[in-house]
């Protein structure tokens, strides 16, 4: 299954944007010198709280599903994905690339990816998106 960035990966990624943001802001905006230990400061707790509630929702998972029908199962999956805005774009190998219809949108929310085998249905994207579509399949 196709496997996103993980919890320490997004992390580090919001970790090191906002740390580095703060620092921007502090030493030009605000005229603090980066000589005090206080930007620093600011930054590596800024840097803390972005990264830990970006990974937290932007992290990418993986679920299994399995349906007792195949074919409701595209249907389901489908319908589920529909309600929280996704639809299907397009088929990359065995996989079906769900994304949401608006461009801007497809940025921040990123793919969703189906691989569906027999009764079972393997789902990778990101974790907020995931977990609303389990709980629209529930």
């Amino acid at each position: 299954m196709l496997q996103g960035p993980n919890f320490w990966v997004v992390f580090l990624y919001y970790f090191s944007g906002t740390t580095l943001i703060v620092l921007f802001v502090a030493s030009q905006g605000m005229g603090m010198s980066l000589d005090m230990a206080l930007p620093y400061q600011m930054g590596t707790l800024c840097g803390l709280i972005s990264g830990i509630i970006g990974a937290y929702f932007n992290r990418s998972v993986i679920i299994s599903l399995t349906f007792p029908n195949p074919k409701t199962l595209v249907l389901e999956l489908d319908k589920a994905l529909a309600q929280i805005g996704f639809e299907q774009k397009t088929q990359l190998d065995d996989y079906t690339i769900y994304s949401q219809s608006n461009t801007l949108r497809t940025v921040f929310s990123g793919k969703i990816f189906v691989k569906i085998e027999n009764n079972c249905a393997q789902i990778s994207g990101r974790s907020r998106y995931v977990k609303r579509l389990k709980d629209a399949l529930s």
